[in-house]
């Protein structure tokens, strides 16, 4: 019966439901005729020396010089033995005898995995660790030497305007109106929604973000009263007492209509004036009332509900969905959209900056750096979790194998040195008995 039972490729098969190893990749096969080659080797000197013990047994009186050679035949044979049991009995049951404490990673396998994923958690995924690793490594420096290539900037571009288009293919219409009615909308109608118009109320006057639009409407009425002059005299004629004379009319318009439009004149050059103050306290105090439990919250809450609640809101968010959609494949999906190009130039002077600005380089490195182990601290037994997981997963026998694929090359080293070993000690024992006296 030969020791070398196993086969001397691997089996592997992911595809058999198991959860075990993938199939064999060329590197792998490549690892499965080197781990062979080795196994040959190992064997060949195991079968040399026990010919070499045969030999000299059958053949000579073991006297001499043949008693060296017999007894570091010997022992050459006793070491490749012991070693090809003790390399064996990691990844399988020797000769196929369930000999105690054999097999040892197939039946440790799940530990074995428990323990690597403690082993890498502990000493590899921790925030000094992974830190140090990504400052060293420059990321943000090679990655700008790799987007100033033209070709990698449209494989960005390319790559983000492919998943926005993933995106927005599996998005449907009925997906939205499903969602506007069904969730958008009651969500809405069941919040309080006019505090939150009372903040963005508030802040919008705080921070003056109202004052153009009141210089839009101040100066558009200046220009409407100057070029329509004949409103007011129709308003001063048809309130007039009949029995006003016609020229009194057309001074006292006249008059309100320089006055109208001096007082909207000043308004419109006067950033303080007190019209413009008076409109910013009243906003002021509507922001107020519409953050208090008042009539007025009330109401307002009333007519928003009431607007939510119409069927067109669904239609119009529908609409805006359409379009929004139309000018996302129009400004990036689209190879010649203004939008992609732009990005593109962006990705560019973006990368440029990256290998010549040292220091904001490093910064960026910094935050990634910060970030990774501030993650790794914090989730590192999560992550390394997926070794003993994936480990739990695999078959016994497939686990062995393919980690056998891996170290075993370099396992049968220890068959080889124990061969060699076994020998020289052997002939050493022979030769201190020789020596010895008597």
């Amino acid at each position: 019966m030969s020791i070398e039972k196993t086969p001397s490729v691997p089996r592997f098969g992911a595809g058999s439901g198991t959860g075990g190893p993938a199939e064999l990749t060329p590197e792998d096969q490549e690892r499965a005729r080197g781990l062979k080659k080795m196994r040959t080797l190992a064997l060949s000197l195991l079968i040399l020396a026990t010919l070499i013990f045969l030999s000299t047994h059958l053949f000579t009186d073991l006297s001499g010089v043949w008693g060296f050679v017999s007894r570091a035949s010997e022992a050459a044979m006793i070491g490749a033995i012991a070693d090809w049991f003790a390399v064996t009995a990691l990844f399988r049951h020797p000769l196929g005898l369930p000999i105690p404490h054999t097999a040892i990673i197939p039946r440790k396998k799940d530990t074995l995995g428990a323990s690597l994923s403690a082993f890498v958690a502990a000493n590899f995924l921790h925030a000094e660790a992974v830190s140090t690793k990504i400052r060293s490594a420059e990321i943000s420096h090679r990655a700008g030497q790799w987007l100033a290539k033209p070709g990698n900037r449209d494989i960005v571009v390319d790559r983000a305007a492919g998943g926005l288009e993933y995106v927005l293919a599996r998005i449907d219409d009925d997906s939205i109106k499903a969602l506007t009615r069904n969730v958008i909308v009651p969500r809405l109608v069941a919040t309080r929604k006019t505090p939150v118009l009372a903040q963005l109320l508030r802040q919008i006057v705080l921070d003056g973000a109202h004052h153009k639009l009141v210089d839009l409407i101040v100066a558009e009425a200046y220009d409407w009263l100057r070029d329509n002059p004949q409103v007011i005299d129709e308003i001063v004629h048809n309130r007039a007492p009949s029995w006003v004379p016609d020229f009194v009319n057309e001074q006292l318009a006249n008059r309100l209509q320089r006055e109208v439009l001096g007082w909207v004149a000043d308004v419109r050059d006067n950033e303080y004036h007190k019209a413009r103050q008076a409109l910013d306290a009243w906003l002021v105090d509507l922001s107020d009332n519409l953050e208090s439990d008042s009539s007025l919250s009330q109401r307002a809450e009333e007519i928003i509900n009431e607007l939510l609640s119409q069927d067109g809101v669904v239609d119009s968010v529908l609409e805006i969905w359409g379009s929004l959609k139309q000018l996302l494949r129009e400004a990036i999906i689209d190879e010649s959209g203004e939008v992609r190009a732009r990005i593109w130039q962006l990705i560019g002077e973006f990368a440029e900056r990256l290998q010549a600005d040292s220091e904001f380089s490093r910064r960026i490195d910094d935050q990634i750096a910060t970030t990774a182990g501030d993650l790794a601290e914090s989730f590192g037994s999560e992550i390394a979790s997926v070794i003993s997981d994936t480990i739990e997963r695999w078959d016994a026998k497939e686990a062995a194998e393919r980690i056998e694929l891996y170290v075993g090359r370099d396992l049968q080293y220890i068959r080889i040195n124990g061969t060699v070993i076994g020998a020289l000690v052997g002939l050493a024992i022979h030769t201190i008995i020789v020596l010895l006296p008597g």
